[in-house]
């Protein structure tokens, strides 16, 4: 199945420049795969199609990639304003990239790899590890299990 994005953020595609890319890995202290810094270059606050994943409790939407971008009106989108409000619920090493409509993320998981992170699913309503659940082995992976 093809992968096409649409906007959702903006009301036009809004690309993210390599500096701020790199702006965000450092102020992390990650590097985000090389995969996912090519699709966010030109697709970053778009929605994917198809949207639907299967999480393994069920199907859960992918309704954006989040922003790296910084814009005061759509903060809520933005990959640094959704970590900072997770950050003192998830272990060290979880970062989002995408979020559902249900207010939970999609994250990279760098507690195994500091240079290829996994996806794995923080439920915002959960706690303790029941909150965080594995969901690919890498953002490529992530990609090829969306389905309608």
């Amino acid at each position: 199945m093809t992968l096409s994005w649409k906007p959702y953020v903006w009301k036009v595609a809004h690309p993210a420049t390599p500096h701020e890319l790199a702006k965000l890995e450092q102020e992390w202290g990650v590097s985000l795969p090389s995969d996912y810094k090519t699709l966010a270059l030109t697709h970053q606050g778009m929605a994917p199609s198809p949207c639907v994943l299967d999480i393994g409790r069920g199907n859960i939407v992918v309704c954006e990639l989040l922003t790296i971008s910084l814009d005061e009106e759509h903060w809520g989108s933005s990959m640094l304003e959704v970590y900072k409000s997770i950050q003192p619920h998830v272990p060290q090493g979880i970062y989002p990239f995408a979020a559902t409509g249900a207010g939970d993320s999609i994250c990279f998981d760098y507690r195994r790899s500091p240079d290829a992170p996994s996806v794995v699913f923080y439920f915002a309503e959960a706690e303790g590890k029941e909150a965080i659940h594995p969901v690919a082995n890498s953002f490529s992976e992530f990609l090829a299990k969306l389905h309608d």
